[in-house]
C-alpha cells in the first residue's frame, strides 16, 4: 500500500495533479530573484555524485551522454528506485554512456572512468582506505525516508573526500540531497542543480537551489559544461 501511494503521487505530479487528483496551476520557474547562488568551491572535485528522483532518469542520460569519453572522474548516482529495478537501470546508464558501471555493494572500489549506482535496499555511503574509496552499504534512517537516499551519500562523500566533490542534484520530488548539499558546500565543495524549466518535479534540485547551496542552475546538456569547468575542462577536451 505504501508502494501503492508513492507511486501513484509521482504519477500524478508528473501529470501536474495534486495529492486528492485535481489539476494543479501550471508550473511555473523560481523566480530568480528569490534564488541565491553560491559560490563554487575552492576544491577541485576527485568525484562526481549524482542524486535523481521523479524525472531523474530521463535528465541523468542527457547528462551522462554529453560528458566527453575522455572525463574519467569517477561518478557515483543514487536515483531513487525499488531493489528490483537497479541491475536494470545499472545496465541502462552503462549502455547510455559507455562506461563500466557497478551496483555499488559493500567493498565495491570507487575507480576513475567507472560509475557506481546505489543498491535499492540501502544508501550507498563511502569510506577512504589510503588512497582507495570503497563503497559501503548503509541502512542507518535517512531523514528523507527515502531508500536508497542522496543525503549519506553526499554527508560521506564530503568527509572521505574533505570536500573534494562536485554533486548535481536532479528532478525529483521532496528534499533529498538538501542536507547532504550542505554538507558538502560547508566542506569546501560544489553543488549545481538542475533548473525548473527541464525537471518533471522541481522539488530535490528546487530545495538546494532555494537554500543558496547551487552554484549553477541550469538544464543538464548545460549542467555537463558546469561539470567539465569545475572539474578542469582542459584536461578532457
Amino acid at each position: 500500500d505504501d508502494y501503492r501511494e508513492q507511486l501513484l503521487g509521482k504519477v500524478r505530479a508528473l501529470g501536474g495533479q495534486g495529492p486528492d487528483g485535481k489539476a494543479e496551476p501550471p508550473h511555473r520557474p523560481a523566480d530568480d530573484r528569490q534564488i541565491t547562488m553560491a559560490k563554487a568551491g575552492k576544491k577541485q572535485p576527485e568525484l562526481i555524485a549524482i542524486g535523481a528522483s521523479t524525472g531523474g532518469i530521463h535528465a541523468l542520460n542527457l547528462l551522462l551522454r554529453g560528458l566527453p569519453h575522455e572525463f574519467d572522474l569517477p561518478i557515483l548516482i543514487t536515483q531513487h528506485l525499488p531493489a528490483s529495478f537497479i541491475p536494470v537501470f545499472a545496465r541502462q546508464v552503462e549502455l547510455a554512456c559507455a562506461r563500466k558501471t557497478h551496483i555499488a555493494d559493500d567493498g565495491t572500489q570507487i575507480r576513475r572512468g567507472e560509475i557506481a549506482i546505489a543498491t535499492g535496499h540501502g544508501h550507498m555511503a563511502l569510506r577512504r582506505f589510503g588512497e582507495q574509496l570503497v563503497a559501503r552499504v548503509s541502512n542507518a534512517p535517512a531523514p528523507s525516508g527515502c531508500v536508497p537516499s542522496v543525503d549519506p551519500m553526499l554527508k560521506s562523500v564530503s568527509q572521505s573526500c574533505d570536500g573534494h566533490a562536485l554533486a548535481v542534484i536532479l528532478s525529483g520530488m521532496g528534499k533529498d540531497g538538501l542536507e547532504g548539499a550542505r554538507s558538502l558546500v560547508e566542506n569546501g565543495g560544489t553543488v549545481i542543480a538542475q533548473d525548473a524549466e527541464t525537471s518533471a518535479v522541481w522539488g530535490m534540485p528546487g530545495a538546494v537551489a532555494k537554500a543558496g547551496l547551487a552554484s549553477t542552475i541550469a538544464s543538464p546538456e548545460k549542467l555537463v559544461d558546469a561539470i567539465l569547468k569545475h572539474a578542469g575542462a582542459p584536461a578532457w577536451k
